[in-house]
């Protein structure tokens, strides 16, 4: 009995040794460190994940590794702290623990520090690795991409969505998820679906194919069916569905829209089904829907003509074009109900601009919506055409190829007169028979005008006009010519293209620097363009333009801007922009020696002729006067200018000095100037250089005792009251209206623009009446009315307002009409979305940033909508969110963009908030730095932006002082035109973003390596010495002194860089901005780079990893390290001082798979910054250079070899113990006695009685 027990408790003994052996080593405990939320939905660089320690005792996370995608990072902090865990806690794993801390600071856990490239939100593998190497958790997530991703039960290995789920509106970092085991939630509510839709047309005919489009509806959680109840008892359930009728009626079309969970809308639109026109016995309908075709057009007519597209019928009988439609870029323009002829032709008028005149595409369609023919022409894609000049046409030729034609035959079989390129003149010799002169083409006034002119340049440079193209298509000046007031001819030559410029130097007869007349003809000799500045007398001195004394020159102040009215047309700037659009300054001395830019005001003057008395009573010659008024703070010193009157008599004013709100009345006596009592008058104040800084005039007949006096408003009026040396005062019967015009100044073509003079008022309170004159030939009545201007040009509209008594006052406004694409991003809305206001930002909520918001303000009196307009924050940042469609803010109102909706990231620190046009073209754009956490960026009572520790989303601004006395900071723009700074790449981050600056530099990388818009340029150095060619300041050589190599980004958006070679040396002018926090300096064109010379190629300098940062921006540097993390766009470099991502760009044609983890490499590159932080860009394979591998890699890759093999024999083992096993409990169950024989025995007998 005792040997029984003894083989019983050897062999449960040994059992159990090796169940529990094998069972050990084959699964291992459950881990006590489990990932618990995963961040992958954060920007780039604010990713973290969060663990918790699920066990009873603290754990220490020394020497962890967060595993990602295979890669191992190592897990640090910035911060000293513990990093032993505590039981049921939780810590956080950041991608950059620093970005973390400022956009959490409420989270009190432990905050550790790790790299890795980005989490995708799509879900990929993670997982924990401990001190020894051991893998304590690893699986593949699901995908989250809107917020965090959180685990249910943190005691449960499922990774399925059983036990994840994506929180609702955030994360719950630092803390107990939002989805916790036992934790209950309300279920959303399910919203109802919108149900929207589009037809092709609403009025048709029997038989014609309609097509619906349910496209536009929207749900909550997703459309699942859709309905459609056209009204005659046929049913369709596509999203889109076409349909047709065969009886006349109206008709209910019901769509009705049902979501997943079983929600359903409806809505209804009526369709007309109308008698169709009967086909004339003689004609047969055809469906020979190929041989219509587009045949020639005119889509840039003359003026008071339409655009125009005729169609031909190139088959043998008639087809009636209803259901047909012509469409252009933007969409359809026309739909012809007529009848073409066989053979025949039909011409459609388009009753307003829609054919762009620069390019556009004509599209013909069928009934059945099939493209039939089309044409593109100009600078449209894929385009087969030049645009056609003004008033030619496009047209087919006998030969089926597009031809331009001055001879448009609308209606009528195509005629090809090609337009007449000026030939060169001949160069003599033989004779033979002439051909005869083919007619030239005639210009329209203002189709090229004088833009620039210098009469008096500097010493060193020389006169030229600058002539700009307000048209849409290239002009050939072969054969025109410039004329001065002395008829000296110089002739012109070469083409001027679209919206460009071209100068004449040195043009033939010397331009007069006191005045002088310039005019520019084309080859037929009639007049296009001419200027009259100064002096010169073309029988009206009052609009002449000022003379533009050395170094100043006269331009335009728009380009191409023409009121014909050159005072008004042409202003002084010291900025001379020759070749290149105009830019309007005037720097002064001031006392203290600093020059003060004036802007665009120029020849305005605060001293005004406020009141004239042309017929007092008794002595005329003793009595008349006309008086001046300081209207400004300051003395103003006027000695040396001149009055004069119609009659061209001028006299000097030789004590000019006015104090502040001084009056200077000069009586006929002392001007000699004797002023009109009848036929009107007009007086002059001139400058010393003869050019009118104001004038004032008076029409008819002046009533005895009465004197004609400026009102406060700049009107003039007749009164009775004569006030010289005093404030005037309209008195009298014969006071006149005081006129007050409300309009937008800048309109589109064709756009019903209002005038609205109803704020008018008479002194006597007498009814009014009311006439324009809008300067196209057209007037109206009434002081509230609209009107639409047909062409794009500058118009002087003339309002004249006469009372009850017959007193009359007028104003003029000047308006300048523009097609609709050329306004600012392209966008001409028929709201004032100009007006639209930023009023408020809170970039750094408390608490979670979820709740950062951009808050827009109307200031207006009209609703404003702002569909497609979008919110973004700095260029390179988020994603621009666009508005909705129907998105409309009140008068007066707020309306608040929370980041929940636009998904934009404002960072904490420095960034800016925008309105864009539609096509990205900049509206407003707000920069703020150092945020205060809980306060929000708001423009206070005197424009400038401060921060305010109370939040208003929606309602008023109120300011308050920020918490803690922290000082705020405002961000102010300069309206002054800045001069061009001379400085270093040294020294180029020491000027502010804006300024306009010059320097010089060595090309680093060539445009297309990085990106095709911008290339980097290096300060060279060559042994000890600096290759540059601009001055260094004491600071600049103490940087560069190092053997550093400072750099920047040169932009252009254009991409028309010239040609250049690594090793050039460039000089450069541009403005200083900023990219994802990178200084670039952002060109305009080409002729803003000149390439000086070729040095040698520049090198790297040696730099720590370390070191790389704001210091080394756009440098060109050498590293050294060890590769820790290898990707197919990118690898991180260790060289002990820190590690850095660096980046293979495309262009670079860098291929990673010849490196491996654990080499030792060389890497020369450019020092980048994204918002994510800096990076290295090497320029192509030649800048990574293997140097070896670092013995511990060596180590563990033969470590793997013998574990590898070590791994093979424990799988033998396991398998030979198991069968061992087996058989040992096999031989002792069939052993006589047995107790295993015996228990089992005992077990049968027991089922048996059972």
């Amino acid at each position: 009995m005792k040997q029984d027990v003894f083989l019983f408790l050897f062999t449960l003994t040994l059992i159990g040794s090796v169940f529990l052996f094998f069972t050990q080593q084959a699964h291992g405990d459950a881990p006590s460190i489990v990932i618990t939320e995963i961040g992958a939905y954060e920007l780039s660089g604010e990713e973290w994940i969060e663990i918790y320690n699920a066990s009873s005792v603290p754990v220490d996370l020394d020497g962890w590794k967060f595993v990602e995608a295979g890669a191992n990072h190592t897990i640090t902090s910035t911060v000293e702290h513990d990093r032993i865990l505590p039981s049921e806690s939780y810590a956080v794993i950041a991608q950059n623990d620093e970005l973390f801390r400022a956009k959490y600071p409420e989270v009190t856990t432990i905050i550790l520090d790790s790299s890795w490239s980005t989490l995708n939100e799509s879900g990929e593998e993670i997982g924990l690795k401990n001190a020894d190497g051991d893998i304590v958790e690893q699986f593949t997530y699901i995908e989250a991409p809107d917020f965090s991703l959180e685990r249910i039960d943190p005691n449960v290995q499922d990774y399925s969505e059983t036990n994840w789920k994506e929180h609702p509106d955030g994360n719950t970092v630092g803390q107990q998820n939002y989805w916790h085991v036992g934790t209950e939630h309300e279920e959303e509510t399910n919203e109802p679906p919108t149900a929207i839709f589009s037809i092709s047309t609403s009025t048709t005919h029997i038989g014609v194919q309609i097509t619906f489009d349910a496209s536009d509806s929207t749900d909550d959680v997703g459309v699942e069916t859709y309905a459609w109840n056209f009204g005659d008892e046929t049913n369709a359930t596509d999203v889109t569905a076409t349909h047709s009728y065969t009886a006349i009626g109206n008709y209910d079309v019901i769509l009705t829209v049902t979501d997943t969970d079983g929600e359903s809308a409806s809505s209804t639109q009526i369709i007309h089904i109308i008698e169709q026109e009967e086909v004339p016995p003689d004609t047969t309908p055809t469906t020979a829907t190929d041989d219509i075709h587009i045949n020639e057009f005119v889509s840039n007519p003359n003026t008071d003509e339409f655009e125009w597209i005729e169609l031909y019928n190139a088959s043998t009988s008639s087809v009636d074009l209803t259901g047909w439609t012509l469409h252009d870029g933007a969409g359809q323009i026309a739909a012809p109900t007529t009848t073409i002829a066989a053979q025949g032709f039909v011409v459609i008028e388009l009753s307003s601009s829609k054919l762009n005149n620069g390019g556009d595409i004509i599209v013909l369609k069928n009934p059945e919506d099939t493209n039939v023919d089309e044409i593109s022409y100009g600078d449209w894609e894929n385009a087969t055409s030049a645009a056609p000049a003004k008033g030619n046409a496009l047209a087919k030729s006998e030969e089926n190829t597009w031809q331009e034609t001055t001879t448009p035959t609308k209606g009528a079989a195509n005629t090809i007169t090609a337009p007449v390129t000026q030939p060169p003149s001949s160069s003599g010799g033989g004779g033979g028979g002439s051909t005869p002169a083919p007619s030239q083409q005639v210009f329209d006034a203002g189709v090229v005008v004088i833009n620039e002119l210098v009469s008096d340049p500097r010493d060193d440079e020389t006169e030229f006009v600058e002539l700009f193209n307000t048209s849409d298509t290239a002009i050939t000046l072969d054969g025109w010519w410039l004329e001065d007031g002395s008829e000296a001819k110089t002739m012109l030559e070469g083409n001027i293209a679209a919206k460009k410029f071209i100068v004449i130097d040195t043009p033939k007869g010397n331009l007069n620097n006191s005045g002088d007349i310039v005019m520019l003809f084309d080859p037929t000799g009639k007049k296009i363009d001419s200027i009259t500045y100064g002096t010169w007398d073309d029988g009206d001195t009052s609009d002449n333009a000022p003379a533009p004394p050395d170094p100043l020159s006269i331009a335009r102040r728009l380009d191409g801007l023409d009121a014909d009215n050159d005072f008004y047309d042409f202003v002084l700037t010291d900025t001379i922009t020759k070749g290149t659009p105009n830019i309007i300054s005037l720097t002064t001395e001031s006392d203290s020696g600093t020059g003060q830019v004036l802007g665009t005001k120029i020849f305005s003057s605060e001293v005004h002729i406020t009141e004239i008395y042309p017929n007092p009573p008794g002595s005329d010659s003793e009595d008349e006067f006309i008086e001046l008024y300081n209207t400004s703070d300051k003395t103003v010193d006027i000695t040396g200018w001149k009055l004069g009157d119609s009659s061209k008599k001028r006299y000097t004013i030789t004590d000019g000095q006015m104090t502040p709100g001084a009056y200077l009345v000069l009586k006929r006596a002392t001007t000699g100037i004797a002023l009109n009592n009848s036929g009107g008058e007009e007086v002059g104040l001139y400058d010393p250089n003869g050019a009118i800084v104001e004038k004032a005039q008076y029409a008819g007949s002046a009533a005895e005792g009465q004197s004609w006096a400026r009102k406060e408003d700049g009107s003039w009026a007749w009164t009775t009251e004569v006030t010289p040396s005093e404030a005037n005062v309209i008195e009298g019967k014969s006071a006149a209206p005081i006129i007050a015009i409300a309009v937008d100044t800048e309109v589109a073509v064709d756009e019903h623009v209002l005038f609205d003079a109803s704020d008018t008022t008479d002194p006597e309170s007498e009814a009014m009446t009311f006439v324009w004159s809008f300067g196209d030939n057209s007037t109206d009545e009434g002081d509230v009315l609209k009107h639409a201007f047909g062409e794009e040009g500058t118009y002087t509209v003339t309002l004249a307002v006469t009372d009850a008594s017959g007193n009359t006052s007028s104003k003029d406004v000047i308006i300048m009409v523009k097609n609709r694409l050329s306004f600012v991003g392209g966008f001409n809305a028929e709201t004032p979305i100009e007006k639209i206001d930023i009023s408020e930002i809170l970039p750094n909520p408390e608490g979670s940033d979820t709740t950062e918001f951009i808050e827009l303000y109307n200031p207006t009196d009209e609703v404003i909508d702002l569909t497609d307009m979008k919110l973004d924050d700095e260029e390179g940042g988020s994603r621009a969110y666009t508005i909705p469609e129907g998105t409309k803010i009140e008068p007066g109102q707020y309306l608040v963009f929370g980041r929940q909706d636009t998904k934009l990231a404002l960072n904490n620190t420095t960034d800016s908030a925008r309105i864009l046009y539609p096509d990205g073209t900049v509206l407003r754009d707000i920069r703020y730095d150092d945020v205060l956490e809980g306060h929000s960026y708001v423009r206070d009572q005197n424009d400038e932006w401060i921060w305010t520790s109370s939040l208003t989303p929606g309602t008023a601004t109120i300011l308050s002082p920020p918490d803690e006395g922290k000082a705020s900071k405002t961000t102010t723009k300069s309206k002054m035109v800045k001069p061009v700074i001379k400085t270093t790449l040294a020294m180029l981050r020491s000027e502010d973003i804006g300024d306009t600056v010059t320097l010089s530099g060595t090309v680093a990388v060539l445009p297309g390596v990085f990106g095709t818009q911008y290339f980097y340029i290096v300060d060279t150095i060559a042994g000890d010495n600096i290759v540059t060619s601009t001055e260094q300041t004491d600071e600049s050589q103490d940087i560069l002194a190092s053997n550093a190599t400072p750099g920047a980004q040169v932009y252009m958006f254009s991409k028309d860089f010239p040609k250049m070679e690594i090793g050039d040396i460039v000089q450069v002018t541009g403005e200083i901005s900023e990219s994802g926090g990178e200084t670039r300096i952002k060109l305009k064109e080409k002729t803003d780079i000149t390439v000086l010379e070729h040095s040698a190629l520049p090198t790297g300098v040696a730099t720590d990893i370390a070191d790389i940062g704001e210091e080394r921006e756009g440098w060109l540097v050498e590293l050294h390290g060890e590769i820790t993390e290898l990707k197919s766009s990118y690898m991180y470099l260790d060289d002990g001082t820190d590690e850095v991502k660096v980046y293979f760009q495309r262009g670079a044609g860098i291929a990673p798979k010849i490196y491996q983890l654990g080499d030792l490499a060389r890497v020369t590159g450019i020092v980048g910054q994204t918002k994510t932080g800096y990076r290295m860009l090497p320029r192509s394979p030649h800048d990574i250079v293997k140097t070896g591998v670092i013995e511990e890699v060596i180590i563990e890759r033969e470590a793997a070899a013998e574990e590898s093999n070590k791994e093979i024999a424990e799988k033998y083992l396991t398998a030979t113990a198991g069968g061992l096993t087996a058989i040992i409990v096999g031989l002792v169950a069939k052993t006589e006695n047995s107790p295993f024989k015996k228990i089992m025995m005992f077990f049968k007998r027991k089922k048996k009685k059972e």
